[in-house]
């Protein structure tokens, strides 16, 4: 009874000699075999060669355009008396359904370990998250220039930046972002919130709150600012502009947010 492993010992150079052979005494290239089994001629000159072996469910309609028996095909050689050409064939479809399962089980195995893993994944981020290893401090204190509504120089300002600054996933910050020229960003108890990507890729924002009231300062929502927060720039409500940068000033002026990520120092 044929079984499977007989059928990975059968020996490739014989069975890719017969193969050859068959073929050649049938007129036929090894292009239009490979044509015949929906493979590439490259695959046929690999069994030729002995270099590899047919797959299990190829055997039936490679012998079948060969004129062989399947055993003759496994064997590597034509024989006169062998087992009934039926029996090996439904032992053929048996091997086949069994390395369909094989595969079945083995693909099973690896997409349940991928699952366990990314489950794994997700829990650990999650504990990482809660314990604040994705949180870094921040503490600045930065010098801005003050643009007129018309993009005049108008002198300067500090900005106080401290709080913390989240570097995976919703990249964000939750601190003090005190403009000294902008009064009620100092005042006690008042909390910013910028969001990196905050509204679509590239697109920042930021909030003023306390004990979770969202407060208008004058400050408008949008602004440019890079993820160090050393670079940033941001229009007030009466169109004043408050930059560390130049080069924020026409785009503020503009009265258009740009989905752009500013050429400036973007290190952590």
């Amino acid at each position: 009874m044929l079984c499977w492993e007989q059928v990975m010992d059968m020996d490739k150079n014989k069975t890719g000699a017969l193969i050859a052979a068959a073929r050649k005494e049938k007129h036929l290239t090894q292009k239009e075999l490979a044509k015949a089994l929906h493979v590439s001629d490259r695959a046929v000159s690999k069994w030729e060669r002995g270099a590899g072996f047919p797959d299990v469910s190829l055997l039936e309609p490679l012998a079948d355009a060969l004129d062989l028996r399947v055993l003759d095909l496994l064997r590597g050689e034509e024989q006169e008396s062998a087992e009934p050409e039926l029996t090996v064939r439904r032992c053929l479809v048996l091997l086949a359904r069994q390395a369909r399962e094989k595969t079945r089980r083995r693909w099973g195995q690896i997409l349940g370990t991928l699952a366990a893993l990314a489950l794994v994944g997700l829990v650990l981020f999650a504990v990482l998250d809660r314990s604040g290893a994705f949180l870094r401090p921040v503490s600045l204190t930065v010098t801005a220039a003050v643009y007129t509504p018309q993009g005049e120089p108008a002198g300067e300002t500090a900005v106080t930046i401290d709080g913390e600054r989240r570097i995976l996933g919703d990249k964000s910050f939750v601190g003090r972002f005190a403009i000294s020229a902008v009064e009620p960003t100092c005042r006690e108890g008042v909390t910013a919130q910028i969001r990196w990507d905050a509204m679509w890729a590239g697109a920042q924002d930021i909030l003023f709150y306390r004990a979770g009231e969202f407060l208008s300062l004058g400050v408008e929502r949008m602004l440019y600012i890079t993820e160090n927060m050393q670079s940033f720039g941001l229009r007030l409500e009466d169109g004043t502009i408050i930059a560390t940068d130049p080069s924020y000033v026409p785009l503020l002026l503009s009265g258009y947010y740009y989905t752009i990520q500013p050429t400036v120092s973007n290190q952590f």
